[in-house]
């Protein structure tokens, strides 16, 4: 299995890349810290341009055509930039509604017209992820997933570690009541998709964590030398390599297992959620170390990393229920 980029690929990248660099800058993004919604909608339309919330979907479906690995090096580059906003419900529901027959539904979230926000399971309530402005809910579940519309629903606005990921919750019997605009039976397609983007997420954090310590070891001095030049340093940071490395490699190697449909797929996309958020936590940890006094201060981004790996960790599932269900998997022949 070759898991490197093609030419096409990188290209996507490199877009991708440039974008979030002109427009989701972090130090300006923090002006709006602890703001409902985080990316205006001018904004959103711009990335609706761009095709990302239609990048992994087919043609036929009303998509860009590319799939799941493209979808993949979109989110890590999400992830490398620490980017705000409801990309994962987006794209997730953008591809509900096509499949569900709701191409309306689909054309409005793919063209960046309507906004979801994640709806997950909490007790009697539902945890409401980017709740700012969303238009439509992903209620996902045992049962399934849905799109049902925010209409008279009250939200509970909830305190968030990461202050560019505006929380809330939502009585769930209500939320489900609604009159859903689109809906599957069986979501476990699409929760496993769900799995690989936000893995593919986390090794983005992984991978510009460890950028960005060694670029700070390089350039810092101490006693006339770079600090990279400490035996210490330089090998926190090589750790920090190679658990990117093997957070990329995995979330690569479930992309191509899902979009292929292999039997394994389960295990790979499990498995790579577990390597990825490992990855994620500890190298938001060890760069703020790496960093110093700096690191510690609010102006410095090194923060941003570590609250946005803790909260994806506890997205769509947490570490102990996807080690759980790879142990249900069989293992790959």
């Amino acid at each position: 299995m070759y898991l490197l980029p093609t030419d096409e690929q990188d290209e996507i990248v490199a877009t991708v890349r440039s974008q979030l660099e002109a427009d989701f800058d972090l130090h300006a993004l923090a002006a709006r810290d602890g703001a409902p919604s985080v990316v205006d909608r001018d904004l959103w339309r711009r990335c609706a341009e761009l095709g990302w919330f239609g990048l992994g979907l087919e043609e036929s479906l009303g998509g860009v055509g590319y799939g799941l690995v493209e979808e993949a090096l979109l989110f890590a580059e999400l992830g490398s930039h620490a980017t705000p906003g409801p990309f994962l419900a987006t794209v997730l529901g953008a591809r509900l509604a096509a499949e569900a027959g709701a191409s309306d539904v689909a054309a409005a979230v793919v063209g960046g017209e309507s906004v979801v926000a994640l709806a997950e399971p909490e007790g009697d309530r539902l945890r409401v992820t980017d709740h700012g402005d969303a238009d439509l809910l992903l209620v996902v579940g045992d049962d399934g997933a849905a799109l049902v519309s925010s209409d008279g629903l009250e939200f509970r606005t909830e305190p968030s570690l990461d202050v560019h990921v505006p929380l809330a919750t939502v009585d769930a019997a209500a939320a489900r009541a609604a009159a859903p605009v689109a809906q599957l039976a069986d979501a476990g397609a699409l929760l496993l998709r769900g799995t690989v983007l936000i893995s593919a997420e986390l090794a983005g954090i992984a991978t510009a964590t460890a950028e960005q310590s060694t670029q700070y070891a390089k350039d810092r001095e101490q006693f006339g030398v770079p600090v990279g030049s400490f035996q210490a340093v330089k090998h926190r940071c090589a750790d920090m390599a190679v658990r990117a490395e093997a957070a990329t490699s995995t979330v690569r190697h479930a992309a191509l297992a899902v979009r292929d449909g292999l039997a394994e797929a389960p295990f790979h996309a499990h498995a790579a959620r577990a390597v990825a958020g490992d990855a994620a936590v500890a190298n938001a940890h060890v760069n703020v170390q790496n960093h110093g006094g700096i690191g510690f201060t609010w102006e410095h981004t090194a923060h941003r990393y570590v609250t946005r790996a803790q909260v994806l960790v506890r997205t769509l599932g947490d570490r102990t229920g996807h080690l759980g269900a790879l142990l249900e998997q069989p293992a790959p022949q």
